[in-house]
C-alpha cells in the first residue's frame, strides 16, 4: 500500500480553496448584478412614473389655458394661423393635418421636465376636434413621455338635420327669362336625379311676397312667385312655398339658418381661410372643402366630386352689388350659397353652370338666363356634415370621452 506524497496533497487542497474562492467570488458579483439590475429596474420605473406625471401636468396645463381662451368674454380668433407649420406627430400626415404650439410654449419646464403641447386637428373631416399632444422630456436625457387627449372645441355648430331636399333653397321667388332653358332636378327614386321619380320638392322658398296685403298667401300669389315654367322641371317634383305670410326685410337668413345652422360667418370663413393657408386647393390630395369668397367676379373654376363634394359661399361682400355669375362650363358638387341679403335686385339675371347638390340663395332668382341644370344630390352638405355626439354642447370646451391615451413619444 502506497500514501500520496505530501506536496501533492497539499496541491489539490489549494487548487480545491481557489475553485471555492472563484465560485463565492462569483456568487458574491452575480448577487451585486442582481441587485445592481434591480436598483435599475426601480430607477426606470421610477423616472417613466415622474414623466408619465410630468406630461400629465403638462396636458392639464394646456387644457387649462385653452378653456380659459373659450371661456373670456371676448374669445379670440379660435383658428389662428401658426404661422410656419409645426410638423405633425407620425400617423398625422397630409395636407389636412394642421398642427401648431399651443400656449404651453417649448421651454417650460416642472423640475427637472422639459414640458411641450401641440394640437392637431384634421381640417377637412374634424376641424372641431383638436389632439392635444403634450409631452415630458428628462433634461438629463435619461426618461420621456407623452399623453394625449382630443377635445371639442366650439369653431363651428352642428347643422340642421334633416337637411333641405330641394334643388333650390330661396328666401323669396323664382322666374326665368325668355329663351332661358334652366333645368331643375329633384331627389328621386328608381333612377337618376331628373329620369326618377321624385319623391321631394324641386324648389323651396321661405319667402313669398303678400301680394294683396291680406296677411294670407294665395294659391294665385304663391304661383306668381314661384313661376317655374314646365320645361324647368324634367324630372317632375314639387315647388312648395311658407304655409304664413311674414316680411323679407329685415332679412331673417332662412336660407342660412336651413342649410347652416347656427354656424357663424366669421367662422365658416376662418374655416375656409385655415384650409387655404394649410395648401388645400381644387388640385390637392385630399382637396379642399369650404371655398368662402368675397371678390364680385364671376366665378369660373369646377369644384368637388361626388366622392368629395364642397361648400362654395358667395358672402354679402362679394354680392355687394351684384352675386357673381357662374359660368356655363363650370360643374359644382356640392352646395352653392349666395348672401345677397335678400335684395333681390343682386340675383337678378343671375346664371350657373351645373349644380349637383344645392343652390341656396337669400333672395330670390328672378329672370335667371343661360342653360343651367341644378341638380339636387343627397352629398350636397357633406362638406360640413361633422360628427357631434349626442350631448355635446357645441358652445364650450369639452373632452371627447374615452380619448385620453399614453405613449412613449
Amino acid at each position: 500500500m502506497t500514501s500520496r506524497p505530501a506536496p501533492q496533497r497539499g496541491a489539490a487542497t489549494l487548487l480545491l480553496v481557489l475553485g471555492l474562492v472563484l465560485l463565492a467570488t462569483l456568487a458574491s458579483a452575480w448577487s451585486s448584478r442582481a441587485v445592481l439590475m434591480d436598483l435599475l429596474t426601480t430607477q426606470t420605473r421610477s423616472q417613466s412614473q415622474q414623466a408619465r406625471h410630468a406630461a400629465q401636468a403638462a396636458l392639464a396645463t394646456a387644457e387649462s389655458d385653452l378653456l380659459q381662451m373659450f371661456s373670456a368674454p371676448a374669445v379670440p380668433n379660435p383658428w389662428p394661423d401658426p404661422g410656419p407649420r409645426t410638423a405633425c406627430p407620425s400617423g398625422l400626415q397630409g395636407l389636412q393635418w394642421q398642427c401648431s404650439r399651443l400656449p404651453l410654449a417649448a421651454g417650460q419646464t416642472l423640475g427637472d421636465w422639459q414640458l411641450d403641447a401641440l394640437a392637431a386637428r384634421d381640417l377637412l373631416a374634424s376641424p372641431h376636434v383638436w389632439q392635444i399632444h403634450a409631452t415630458a422630456r428628462a433634461s438629463t436625457g435619461r426618461g420621456q413621455a407623452s399623453v394625449r387627449e382630443s377635445l371639442f372645441v366650439p369653431v363651428l355648430a352642428p347643422i340642421p338635420n334633416p337637411a333641405p331636399a330641394a334643388a333650390v333653397l330661396l328666401n323669396g321667388c323664382f322666374s326665368a327669362a325668355a329663351g332661358s332653358q334652366w333645368q331643375l332636378c329633384p331627389l328621386a327614386s328608381g333612377g337618376p336625379s331628373c329620369t326618377g321619380t321624385a319623391n321631394t320638392p324641386v324648389v323651396q322658398s321661405h319667402h313669398v311676397p303678400d301680394a294683396d296685403g291680406n296677411g294670407l298667401l294665395s294659391g294665385s300669389e304663391m304661383a306668381a312667385c314661384l313661376a317655374v315654367p314646365a320645361h324647368s322641371l324634367p324630372g317632375g317634383g314639387t315647388v312648395t312655398g311658407p304655409a304664413t305670410a311674414q316680411s323679407q326685410s329685415p332679412c331673417s337668413r332662412a336660407v342660412w339658418r336651413s342649410v347652416l345652422g347656427d354656424v357663424t360667418p366669421a367662422q365658416l370663413q376662418a374655416w375656409s381661410d385655415a384650409q387655404a393657408r394649410n395648401g388645400l386647393d381644387a388640385r390637392s390630395q385630399p382637396a379642399r372643402t369650404v371655398y368662402w369668397v368675397d371678390s364680385p367676379a364671376d366665378w369660373t373654376q369646377s369644384l368637388g366630386s361626388p366622392q368629395a363634394p364642397v361648400l362654395l359661399v358667395f358672402s354679402s361682400q362679394a354680392c355687394a352689388s351684384r352675386c357673381p355669375r357662374m359660368a356655363a362650363g363650370v360643374q359644382i358638387h356640392g352646395t352653392v350659397y349666395l348672401d345677397a341679403a335678400c335684395d333681390d335686385e343682386k340675383l337678378r339675371g343671375w346664371q350657373a353652370g351645373t349644380i349637383d347638390g344645392l343652390l341656396a340663395a337669400e333672395g330670390s332668382l328672378t329672370s335667371v338666363t343661360g342653360n343651367s341644370l341644378i341638380r339636387a344630390r343627397d352629398y350636397a352638405r357633406q362638406a360640413v356634415t361633422l360628427h357631434w355626439p349626442e350631448g355635446i354642447d357645441a358652445r364650450r370646451l369639452q373632452r371627447v370621452a374615452g380619448s385620453h391615451t399614453q405613449a412613449r413619444p
